[in-house]
């Protein structure tokens, strides 16, 4: 069984995406691939969604590991693609994580936004993208429920929800941090942006943001610009608002070196972290920056690994227990918790250890005093 996939042509960098959405039509070549092989021995399941507003695809596959344990959370992984035209089909071949998600242990979907007036699929991510035609799909919500319908049928892990998008799926992404930091991890945008007007991003709490972004990206330029002719702002403006938001520094320190796309000789890619966060283990915020990169990124298999380390180091904190010092648990802070910390005294006895120190010992019995009394 074959498919034909269809490259469409772009234009310049410097006309609009609603504009390039009338260059499109020129059938550039052929690929053909067998679906057993690329597609239907991942898809286990499908997920539903309703999308307020507009009538979006009913189903959406879930692709899930070989060794799925129900038993057992996983990490859930999202991609949202660019602006593109008939088909997000292209994006298996342009930037193929689905196998890469699964061999990493990741549940893996990938659904398709709204379409335009020209047959684009796309997200209503900012005002500058791209929301062309002034539909105004809730995509927020689509993806909210999205998350919602796969955790109701799947063991995901609730610390270890992260999106990656790239292009106008990378402006969606921002737009998810911004409304939806409760719920994920992590953000990774691949050549997007944010609002130009950061008063329009107000999350509640902090998420960890990488931005991936090519110096010449010819589509989503590297300082700035418009789409038609709404701005959106530089790679530098868009990380350090996190930064800021994140209460790291908005002064970024180099961490080293990837060879992040394959296509271009040595370690083209630096790495910049934005130190100082007033609680990294919630939020960061960092910079791949991709020297002489493109708007595409062919990922090597560094870059892939690199990627996915990303997503494994940057999850949300464990919640902090209701009332720690009650190690009786009785939901009661009082003389019984704390004679058992003076009998487990010395010892790492893992209940009376209160703090986690690996010894029962004062810091322990002052954290029993300081919330003496019933649990709240």
């Amino acid at each position: 069984m074959s498919a034909k996939i269809v490259f469409w042509a772009f234009p310049p960098a410097a006309i609009s995406p609603f504009l390039h959405g009338a260059w499109h039509g020129v059938e550039s070549g052929v690929i053909k691939y067998s679906l057993p092989l690329l597609f239907i021995c991942l898809a286990t399941s499908i997920a539903n969604a309703q999308w307020p507003g507009q009538t979006p695809p009913s189903e959406v596959p879930v692709y899930v590991p070989a060794d799925y344990d129900p038993d057992e959370s996983m990490p859930l992984l999202i991609f949202l693609h660019g602006y593109a035209p008939l088909t997000t089909a292209w994006y298996d071949i342009l930037l193929p994580l689905q196998a890469d998600a699964n061999d990493q242990g990741y549940i893996f979907v990938k659904p398709d936004g709204s379409q335009d007036g020209l047959g684009e699929f796309y997200w209503n991510a900012t005002d500058a993208c791209c929301d062309m035609w002034g539909n105004d799909p809730d995509h927020v919500g689509y993806l909210l429920a999205l998350v919602d319908s796969i955790e109701a049928n799947y063991n995901i892990d609730p610390r270890r929800i992260h999106l990656i998008g790239h292009s106008n799926g990378g402006f969606m992404g921002h737009r998810m941090a911004c409304e939806a930091s409760g719920k994920f991890a992590s953000v990774v945008s691949i050549a997007g942006a944010m609002w130009n007007d950061p008063s329009n991003c107000q999350p509640t709490e902090p998420i960890h943001v990488l931005q991936v972004h090519g110096t010449l990206d010819p589509v989503i330029w590297w300082l700035g610009g418009f789409i038609g002719l709404t701005p959106y702002p530089g790679v530098n403006t868009t990380i350090e608002y996190w930064a800021a938001q994140n209460g790291c520094s908005t002064t970024a320190t180099e961490a080293g070196y990837i060879d992040l796309d394959w296509l271009i000789l040595f370690n083209e890619t630096t790495r910049w972290i934005y130190g100082g966060c007033d609680d990294a283990s919630a939020g960061s915020a960092e910079l791949w920056e991709v020297g002489a990169g493109s708007h595409f990124i062919s990922f090597s298999d560094e870059g892939i690994s690199a990627l996915f380390g990303y997503l494994d180091s940057h999850s949300k904190p464990m919640p902090e227990p209701e009332c720690q010092a009650d190690v009786t648990g009785d939901q009661q802070v009082d003389i019984a918790d704390l004679l058992l910390v003076i009998n487990d005294w010395g010892t790492n006895d893992a209940v009376s250890d209160i703090n986690n120190d690996g010894i029962v010992d004062v810091t322990d019995l002052l954290v029993v005093m300081g919330d003496w009394g019933p649990c709240a």
